[in-house]
């Protein structure tokens, strides 16, 4: 491979460049906010980790996404380029001018505080309601709870704050959790809390919550009931186009109620009509009793019984055989999925995944799935003729590995009924990074579930219940759709999705991602190196890219133009000016709409570039009721009078939209996600995640054809916004 071309300084200098401006921006923020230093040093204490090796950026980022992570520091002689950092699980009066503390407002530790001045405990409190219960009294440091409860699932069972903490016992089965505040002004001088009873632990730290599946027994259908108080419910009389762009576009899941309401499965779809219904001979894919979650092909005529007799059971399986096809009689694809779904064409001519991918769902009470994600890029819709089903939906970002079963303390081969009854019934008390939380769904007969793909879920049957569901390709989740078609193997996939389903604005969209030309470049993914250089064998000059728009580099100053998360915690940016920079660091920013944001962070202020022609966005439009909506657009033109032409992703054409409606967005890091990472130390480009590997390291597909296998986290850099 010929050497690339690295403009400006190189990767290690601008690295060591961007490190010492971190160092003294958290230099002039510590002397300016220090209470008190205390006489131990940071790093001797037991909440500090051993040294290890990591780029400084690298270990910011990750323990600012950590909730167990108060703060890094570099050596006390160290420098940038030395690498060598500590983790801490309390900072406190330790802090030094090589400390960096989280700009999270509390740590996680996993145990109970058995010692300290308790300031009160009280009940019927979320997690976000205790952290601002503790915070609204000056003299609370820290709290403690237990987890487990089957009644009010989505608050805490009880919650003792503390102002000091003196003895912390840690808690190998998660059973307790506790928060300690990172407000210096709270936790010195040393001794409020007692540092050296939060040691540092290498397990929690990796992963901070243990999935100990064991328990069986479960909350509840009324417990389940009172928890679902998230999900929006709305009519299923909603047009295509507006489910499209106020639900798909956005990748939100809803609930709609009223799509069943003239299908024959209403009135046929009772354990006494279907028991009879199939010739007994015929093979189900099912599972039969509770023992074990493995399917088989079973007669109708066992599950007919088992149906009788109450006896445990699931099937699970696919409208394909001609028993099954029987079904199709008795229900229509909801009117907001109709001819939304890209893999149709193929179905149609009988060309599958694994499967025309519609499926009968009939179970008893305990049966259901693990959490997971749907296969082939797909979203999903389940419509529940009879019964009730639990669903936890978990926040985007989470992976299925950050809520699967701990092997080291649950049963082997764990059931969904042991999932849970130990995991789940906990998911709307658990954090995730960013402050998000699971939440708990009661879905009841006559609603259809809408989960978009990359969405961890889960579903456990209440009662007996009768359910169809399908899995299709969406529009609004093209990028991901047209790579399992043009990496599946089979080219009759992707050559009737590109000349008889996709229109123009998606072609031409296809066409800019990395498998063009697509004879070339669609073939089945395999692990490793897939070719060297290019589809043709020859190292084609790369196209000259904007830099990524946040760099730690930039410092933003009162009055720089920049961009900003709102709120610091949403997946959109908006242009505005800094208009305060606080003493510890903080940034108030005044946007271009006239509203106003206070107390954010670095990592929510990035630098301001204006669009460019080409570049993929969010544009607003109005809806027909007059609300405002976000849908994914091209900037197609931008006009001397400061106005913009998009063209959305129907291929529709909106001409001279104001600035203030279009906003950047962030893709989410992981499998197919659009990177610039590093080859060889001759510099960072453009390049897409081919693989998350389980040993955290990541394959990384070059937009040139070169490949590279387990890339570091160092070696692998966010981008910002995308561009074609």
């Amino acid at each position: 491979m010929l050497p690339k071309t690295c403009t400006g300084t190189s990767a290690a200098a601008a690295a060591a460049a961007v490190a010492v401006a971190l160092l003294t921006a958290l230099l002039h923020v510590h002397v300016a906010a220090a209470i008190t230093t205390a006489d131990a040093s940071i790093y001797d204490g037991s909440f500090t980790s051993a040294p290890r090796d990591d780029d400084l950026l690298h270990a910011i980022e990750s323990c600012d996404h950590s909730v167990s992570c108060a703060g890094i520091s570099l050596a006390s002689n160290g420098t940038v380029e030395s690498h060598t950092i500590y983790e801490h699980t309390f900072v406190g009066p330790y802090v030094t001018p090589k400390t960096h503390e989280t700009y999270k407002p509390y740590t996680y530790h996993r145990g109970e505080i058995t010692r300290g001045n308790i300031i009160s405990t009280e009940t019927g409190l979320t997690l976000r309601d205790a952290k601002k219960y503790c915070t609204d009294h000056d003299n609370c440091v820290a709290f403690s709870y237990p987890l487990r409860s089957l009644t009010g699932l989505n608050y805490l069972p009880n919650v003792t704050f503390y102002s000091t903490l003196e003895e912390f016992e840690p808690s190998e089965m998660d059973d307790y959790r506790s928060y300690v505040s990172n407000d210096v002004t709270r936790t010195s001088p040393a001794g409020i809390v007692n540092a050296d009873a939060l040691p540092y632990d290498e397990k929690v730290a990796q992963r901070p919550y243990r999935g100990c599946c064991t328990r069986t027994d479960v909350p509840t259908l009324a417990e389940v009931e009172a928890a679902d108080t998230t999900l929006e419910r709305i009519s299923c009389n909603i047009t295509r186009e507006e489910f499209f762009l106020k639900y798909e576009v956005p990748r939100k899941p809803v609930m709609l109620v009223g799509c069943d309401a003239d299908w024959p499965a209403r009135t046929e779809w009772t354990y006494d009509k279907l028991a009879p219904r199939f010739y007994n001979e015929s093979k189900w894919r099912a599972r039969l009793g509770g023992k074990t979650e493995d399917y088989e092909k079973i007669e109708w005529g066992v599950l007919a019984n088992a149906m009788a007799e109450n006896k445990p059971f699931y099937v699970f399986d696919q409208l394909q055989h001609e028993e099954g096809k029987k079904l199709e009689a008795d229900y229509v694809d909801p009117l907001p999925m109709q001819g939304g779904n890209l893999y149709q064409q193929m179905n149609d001519r009988d060309i599958y995944w694994a499967g025309p991918l519609r499926w009968f769902c009939v179970g008893k009470f305990g049966s259901g799935t693990k959490s997971h994600i749907d296969p082939f890029s797909s979203d999903a819709w389940n419509s529940l003729i009879r019964g009730h089903k639990w669903w936890i939906i978990y926040p985007e970002g989470v992976t299925d590995r950050d809520t699967f079963c701990e092997g080291a303390c649950s049963s082997e081969d764990p059931l969904t009924r042991q999932w849970y009854g130990s995991v789940g019934v906990n998911a709307a008390r658990t954090e995730y990074p960013n402050d998000k939380y699971a939440y708990h769904v009661l879905q009841k007969p006559g609603e259809t579930i809408y989960v978009p793909d990359g969405i961890v879920h889960s579903v456990f049957n209440m009662d007996a219940t009768v359910a169809v569901t399908r899995n299709y390709g969406s529009a609004a989740n093209l990028d991901n759709v047209w790579e399992q078609a043009c990496t599946s193997g089979d080219e009759r996939k992707w050559k009737i999705m590109y000349n008889l389903v996709l229109n123009r604005e998606q072609r031409r969209r296809v066409r800019s991602s990395r498998y063009y030309p697509f004879d070339k470049n669609c073939v089945r993914k395999t692990k490793g190196r897939m070719r060297d250089g290019t589809a043709d064998g020859k190292n084609r000059p790369k196209p000259e890219f904007l830099e990524k728009l946040w760099h730690p580099s930039f410092d933003p100053q009162v009055g720089d133009v920049v961009e900003a998360r709102y709120n610091g915690d949403h997946n959109e940016w908006y242009k505005g000016v800094v208009t305060r920079i606080t003493t510890d660091g903080l940034y108030n920013i005044k946007y271009d709409d006239d509203e106003r944001d206070t107390g954010l962070t670095r990592m929510s202020i990035r630098q301001y570039i204006p669009p460019r022609v080409g570049e993929i966005i969010q544009a607003k439009m109005i809806g027909h009721n007059g609300e405002e909506l976000w849908v994914l657009a091209t900037v197609l033109d931008l006009k001397s009078d400061g106005t913009v032409d998009v063209r959305h992703i129907d291929g529709r054409v909106y001409e001279s939209l104001p600035k203030s409606f279009i906003q950047r967005f962030d893709w989410r890091f992981e499998k197919g996600s659009r990177v610039k990472a590093m080859w060889k130390q001759h510099g960072w480009f453009d390049a897409v995640i081919a693989e998350v590997n389980e040993d955290g390291t990541y394959d990384v597909q070059f937009d040139d054809g070169d490949f590279r296998s387990g890339a570091g986290r160092d070696d692998i850099r966010f981008v910002w916004a995308h561009f074609n």
